[in-house]
């Protein structure tokens, strides 16, 4: 068994110590050096395990029959390889950890600024609309709009009456008045756009997607009106 010689300190052999890379002392650093070093890197951990035991628990050391001889030997050896797996294998851990979390927090991240933009678009909506409504509001009334006499369906007049329901300023698109007449998209577009022909509707920037949007024009309302005036004389000259 190795005798418990004064064992020596395993950080004096390296370069932040020695101030010089040259590990054999011959004055050159060669490929042989660093081979020298990484052997004295494995051996690290229990060389310094060794130091030690042997500098503050000699008497431990002198019980194991620790000594000089064991730096760099097969105690030593199997002593570093235990400490290297355990710090490869916690580095390991430590990296899927790192990045597992940094992969939840940008998820987050990206998730927050999505909800926070969405939140943005549709209160810059809701202003555009209010601001809209105001304005139409304070606007003077205008002169009485020529009554434009067409023929028109009764699916045309649907479409106008659901416009006219709308309170100043809003708009519908396209996909909203299909979905209220229960009709195909590209159908509801080809009406809408013969209504803006006929100068009915009044095309419009509106929806969250800009989409294509319309509004009822003055012209429009002015048919509806003279429509309903209509409908209401028999029964006003009957009575």
């Amino acid at each position: 068994m190795a005798t418990t010689d004064s064992l020596e300190n395993p950080l004096d052999r390296w370069p932040f110590t020695q101030l010089t890379l040259d590990a054999n002392g011959d004055g050159q650093f060669t490929v042989a050096d660093v081979f020298e070093r990484l052997w004295a890197l494995f051996f690290l951990p229990g060389d310094l395990f060794l130091h030690t035991l042997s500098a503050y628990a000699a008497p431990i050391a002198r019980w194991l029959g620790i000594g000089a001889a064991d730096q760099q030997g097969f105690v030593s050896g199997v002593l570093s390889l235990c400490a290297w797996f355990v710090a490869l294998t916690a580095a390991s851990i430590t990296y899927h950890y790192v990045r597992d979390l940094d992969y939840r927090l940008s998820n987050a991240t990206w998730r927050l600024i999505a909800r926070a933009r969405l939140r943005a678009r549709i209160r810059f909506t809701l202003l555009r609309q209010r601001w809209r409504a105001w304005a139409a509001a304070r606007q003077p009334a205008k002169p009485a709009t020529e009554v434009l006499e067409v023929e028109l369906s009764a699916l045309e007049l649907r479409v106008l009456q659901v416009y006219a329901g709308l309170a100043a300023g809003y708009t519908l698109s396209v996909s909203e008045v299909a979905h209220a007449l229960r009709a195909r998209v590209y159908a509801t577009h080809e009406l809408l756009t013969a209504l803006g022909k006929l100068g009915l509707l009044s095309r419009a920037l509106g929806g969250t997607d800009d989409e294509m949007s319309y509004t009822l024009s003055a012209a429009g309302k002015a048919l509806l009106a003279a429509r309903a005036t209509r409908r209401r004389a028999p029964s006003v000259s009957h009575g």
